[in-house]
């Protein structure tokens, strides 16, 4: 992506695809120009569109608005992408997710399906900005879909917060970012906002210089604490240079440097009306059109000239505006790419320079364990109960007791597809994505523990596994109870303490692909990837420099 950049060509799909499923909005927020009917893609279009940046690479899909859930299709469009292995994330105003919505986002899957919902503050500031009583129902929204999950049976889905920092929320902000923290959400994006030359204030909303001190201090602190992890600003997912940078942003101090705009490389943004737009280099999302989805193929748009002039206007920029969707920080410079050069190997011209690097260089040792939930189901009586399927009649279900004392049980239960394998087991598609991953980025954990929260010898494909880990040298270790352990011969020959929990740093890859720092961290509080929409080598790696040492 930094050579994309350097060059102004198109040498690596975007990284997401993001559309404007709609304009039209039940709201009327105070900040907002974008919002007006306009002509909108069809549901044929739109996953026809999906379709071709499926096929381009794409892994990312963002529908937008406006406010999407005004469109009755957009579960069809969400399932759509699902379908073409891509990963969504929904930003909502929330205030449409009534249960019959919550029920139909509950049915994809929480490893796919992430939802952002726009928060503002408090409800008293929150209402000012979005109007009386926004607040509530977008709580209630919020709710709806954390039951439509709990009623599935679904492990808690990555909800996080939209919250504009701004003059009404800022003596509040840090109480604020707590109740986030206890309400459940697990992350929160900070935004800044875009001045309109026709409203300086931003109806009220923009920081007077009065504001600024206070502004600095807060900033100063949620750096801080997002840097120690220590504090309800630990929800924050903005890097914490960036968090320092907002201060200087209102105080317009921002350079270039500071801030190197990715928009035309890192999205390819389409508008309602089919048409290919980007900032203009003034915030002017329309005067930065470059194509229409209507009429071109997506590919030969993104490798069109009219696309290599716009990304002309982006280098070229003066007004840096330090929004998270237009950073990557990881590509602003050569050095600390050439160290993760690998890490984009899926995209077609890096894979080439990738495996050519890992043939030539020994893998670099991490002084981490990498734990993988094989299983986050447990052996006890609940959990041995809760594995059937819905369907399976009560009685073609084995009892617990019955299941211990004859553990073929639970292989032919596999095999007849009795046990519900959909949620709480870790696939080997992903713990081998996660394992080329560090090939690719020629990285070596000290260590592959199999197992975590549940027992590991439920899963049907555990030898299989074991396997990967032993094809790449790794010292192997696997947590669960003797109970099963005959179903697994490979496993068995490493089996540990079902209770136990690695010494040492570690790396935690959940059955649904999130990344932890901690194995302690049950909750998951401390949520830092996804190990399906990221590169496992560049997440482990910024977390832990490889070791210097020569042995593994």
């Amino acid at each position: 992506m930094w050579a994309s950049r350097a060059l102004v060509r198109s040498l690596a799909p975007p990284d997401w695809l993001s559309v404007n499923v709609t304009l039209r909005c039940n709201l009327r927020c105070v900040m907002c120009t974008t919002c007006y009917d306009s002509p909108e893609l069809t549901t044929r279009e739109l996953t026809g569109l999906l379709d071709e940046a499926a096929d381009m690479g794409v892994r990312v899909f963002n529908p937008l608005g406006g406010e999407p859930l005004v469109r009755e299709d957009l579960e069809e469009v969400i399932a759509h992408a699902v379908a073409r292995g891509m990963f969504v994330t929904l930003t909502t105003n929330g205030t449409l997710l009534r249960p019959e919505r919550a029920a139909r986002l509950a049915a994809l899957p929480p490893s796919r399906l992430h939802v952002n919902l726009s928060l503002d503050g408090d409800a008293d500031a929150h209402d000012r900005v979005r109007g009386h009583g926004a607040f509530a129902r977008a709580m209630a929204g919020y709710r709806a879909l954390r039951d439509a999950d709990a009623a599935r049976g679904n492990p808690v889905r990555t909800i996080r917060a939209n919250v504009l920092l701004h003059r009404g929320n800022l003596h509040g902000y840090e109480a604020f970012l707590a109740w986030l923290e206890a309400e459940g959400f697990s992350g929160v994006q900070q935004l800044t906002l875009f001045r309109d030359e026709s409203d300086a204030t931003v109806g009220g909303m923009w920081f007077t210089p009065e504001d600024l001190p206070v502004l600095d201090a807060l900033c100063a602190r949620l750096a801080d604490a997002r840097e120690t992890g220590i504090g309800p600003a630990r929800l924050l997912v903005n890097a914490p240079d960036d968090l320092r940078a907002v201060p200087r942003y209102y105080r317009d101090g921002l350079t270039p440097r500071d801030a190197p705009c990715w928009a035309g490389w890192k999205e390819l943004y389409v508008n309602a009306d089919g048409r290919a737009v980007m900032c203009d280099g003034t915030l002017d999302f329309l005067a930065g059109a470059y194509g229409d989805v209507r009429r071109q193929a997506l590919r030969d748009i993104w490798r069109s000239d009219a696309l290599r002039a716009r990304r002309q206007v982006v280098k070229a920029c003066t007004t840096p505006c330090i929004q998270g969707c237009y950073l990557r920080r990881e590509s602003d410079s050569l050095p600390p790419i050439a160290g993760a050069l690998a890490a984009n190997a899926a995209r077609p011209v890096e894979a080439r320079v990738a495996r050519t690097l890992a043939r030539l260089r020994p893998p670099r040792p991490l002084d981490v364990t990498l734990v993988f939930e094989a299983s986050a189901r447990t052996s006890d009586d609940a959990g041995l109960e809760a594995l059937w399927r819905p369907d399976v009649a009560p009685g073609a279900r084995v009892s617990p007791a019955a299941l211990r004392a004859a553990p073929e049980g639970l292989r032919r239960a596999w095999e007849r597809g009795s046990v519900d394998t959909d949620r709480g087991f870790g696939g080997e598609e992903l713990l081998a994505k996660v394992l080329d991953d560090l090939d690719r980025g020629g990285l070596r954990p000290r260590a592959l523990w199999i197992g975590w929260r549940g027992d590991a010898g439920l899963h049907p494909a555990l030898d299989r596994l074991v396997a990967l880990g032993e094809r790449r040298g790794l010292d192997v270790r696997v947590a669960m109870t003797e109970d099963f352990a005959a179903l697994h011969p490979r496993a068995a020959a490493r089996r540990v303490d079902v209770a136990g929990v690695p010494s040492g740093p570690c790396r935690v890859v959940t059955w649904d692909a999130r990344v932890l720092t901690d194995p302690h961290d049950r909750r998951q509080t401390r949520i830092v990837g996804n190990a399906w929409e990221e590169d496992a080598a560049e997440v482990l790696a910024r977390a832990y420099p490889p070791s210097t040492s020569s042995s593994v």
